[in-house]
């Protein structure tokens, strides 16, 4: 990591005052810190935040032109400015999710656990602040706190614990005597303070009475002003239920063309018992990554920057219980290199037998290669590097990113493999199409949930039911739906997917012969991660490109 004195500046100020979400993205000041969560501290951050926002809405002496980057950067500040101050007054995560306090510190913690020991001392003043820091938590922490948000904590933290009796350290053994010894009495004090902390909110969830839904006022507010969509719940809700129509009558059709005897779940089920072991689940998804990333050179699909790496391991502990299967951990936009994760969950030892089962066919064969390019190769992990290539270190664009942009993006290239070659198997493709009819759907139960019109429960009987899901993976999706940070979020993929197509059909009609696919991409990539909507018509800025 290297520390930044470069930065936008709201981005130094977040960064100053949150010194873990400066970790997470790659700057390394106050990384023997946890940061500030008192009150008083929150609602300065709170305070300064719509000082920074009513500073970007004033009357500038000279507007950007219209389509310069300075107009894409300016709209990019209001965002993320507009977007954050509504998401603090809304969500109270600091006083309401108990979880949020729970992951910050297994990420706080495992950010700083390098292979080479170079932040070692910065882990343990971090570890030695961690019971002070979920002391001032249960102070924090108020009844209108939502009962599955607090379900959701016990499992974080439950986790977390884990994460410091192991985890930390075995890591500690690997290190100098002296102070692998401090890190591992400290380790203990902090395991320690988090079975406490599991304890209070184990005790909250019994008096928790808050709501987790958005409600659809502030549903409506993040798609007009965050995705910067003419859409609203109730029309996006319609449009996802055409989606789900039109991906069934697909996946339906084409099931047929391979087995007119057997419906598509029939097929599904049949594909989903070949599968891993648990212990071959890496190896699995690492080929599958390797395949994609061959196909993605052969066919030119997109530049692939020297020194870009994408490292695959397993989902920390204090994570897992909302990744069902896995999750893509980017590279980090101020960290140095270009290295990404893609972050497999593995089989819970503690599970039943079924949910073992379950598990493993989640994790089967086909739907590895139906996914990985999504996640690595030309997916996330690419995208993530074209981001951090092509954007300035002193813009807001290199920070900011948006769901819109790449989810869609991770969905658009599934489509892209398959339109390319990469999908020759015909159990891949029919595990695409279900795959798509699971993202429509979470269309209708993004909206369904935020707007009550949808329970947990009747939301996990539907991906069940109409996705083919087994309940592990429906569970873990739904739960996963519910979180303070992802109101319109599962929507994001298809409408983002959808808009890119669209976007690449005109530049398509507007190239006419000279158009390939890598130019385009390459093009598309060189903008950072900002809502579709925020694009110049032609892709095309006098700095564009890398």
């Amino acid at each position: 990591m290297a520390s930044a004195t470069d930065l936008h500046p709201y981005v130094e100020f977040l960064f100053d005052a949150d010194p873990i979400l400066a970790s997470e993205q790659g700057d390394d000041r106050g990384s023997d810190r946890l940061g500030d969560i008192e009150p008083e501290a929150i609602a300065d951050q709170d305070a300064r935040r719509r000082e920074f926002l009513a500073q970007a809405e004033a009357p500038a002496r000279a507007e950007p032109a219209t389509g310069s980057r300075e107009c894409l950067e300016h709209a990019l500040l209001l965002t993320e400015l507009r977007t954050a101050v509504r998401r603090a007054e809304t969500e109270q995560v600091w006083r309401r999710a108990p979880y949020w306090y729970a992951e910050r510190l297994g990420q706080a913690l495992s950010v700083l656990m390098t292979p080479d020991g170079s932040a070692a001392e910065a882990l343990l003043g971090r570890l030695r602040a961690l019971p002070g820091y979920l002391r001032q938590a249960q102070r924090n922490l108020t009844t209108d706190t939502p009962q599955l948000w607090a379900e959701m904590g016990v499992t974080a933290s439950i986790g977390l614990q884990r994460f410091l009796t192991g985890a930390v350290p075995g890591y500690a053994a690997e290190l100098p005597a002296a102070l692998g010894a401090d890190i591992r009495r400290s380790a203990e004090a902090a395991a320690a303070a988090a079975g406490g902390y599991t304890g209070f909110v184990e005790e909250l969830a019994g008096r928790a009475n808050g709501t987790w839904a958005a409600g659809t006022e502030h549903f409506d507010f993040l798609l007009a002003t965050y995705h910067h969509l003419d859409l609203d719940a109730a029309g996006l809700a319609e449009h996802g239920r055409d989606l789900v129509e039109r991906d069934r009558r697909e996946l339906v059709s084409f099931a047929a063309s391979l087995d007119p005897e057997s419906g598509w779940q029939q097929q599904l089920d049949r594909i989903k018992d070949h599968h891993p072991e648990p212990s071959d689940f890496l190896r699995t998804y690492e080929t599958a990554m390797g395949n994609a990333q061959q196909h993605t050179r052969e066919h030119d699909l997109v530049g692939l920057p020297d020194g870009a790496v994408c490292e695959m391991d397993w989902v920390p502990e204090y994570q897992r219980a909302g990744l069902p299967l896995g999750v893509m951990s980017p590279s980090p936009p101020y960290a140095p290199g270009l290295r990404s994760g893609f972050l497999i969950t593995p089989a819970d030892p503690a599970a039943s037998p079924q949910q073992r089962r379950e598990h493993m066919r989640d994790n089967c064969f086909v739907f590895a290669t139906s996914i990985a390019g999504h996640e690595t190769y030309p997916g996330h992990h690419v995208q993530y590097v074209h981001h951090k290539l092509g954007t300035a270190r002193d813009s807001i664009g290199r920070y900011f990113s948006t769901p819109q942009f790449v989810e869609g993006w991770g969905l658009y290239v599934e489509d892209l493999l398959e339109e390319t070659g990469f999908m020759a198997d015909e159990r891949v493709r029919l595990f695409k199409r279900r795959n798509s009819l699971w993202r429509a759907l979470r269309v209708v139960i993004d909206v369904g949930l935020h707007t009550s019109a949808l329970t947990i429960d009747s939301a996990t009987e539907l991906m069940q039911q109409q996705a083919g899901m087994d309940r592990h993976m429906a569970a873990g999706e739904v739960q996963r739906y519910a979180r303070h940070d992802n109101p319109t979020y599962p929507s994001s993929y298809v409408l983002g997917r959808d808009l890119l197509h669209r976007i690449r059909e005109q530049y398509r009609r507007r190239a006419g012969s000279r158009f390939t696919l890598r130019e385009f991409h390459d093009r598309l990539l060189s903008f950072g991660s900002p809502p579709l909507a925020l694009l110049p018509p032609d892709l095309d800025l006098p700095d564009s490109g890398h």
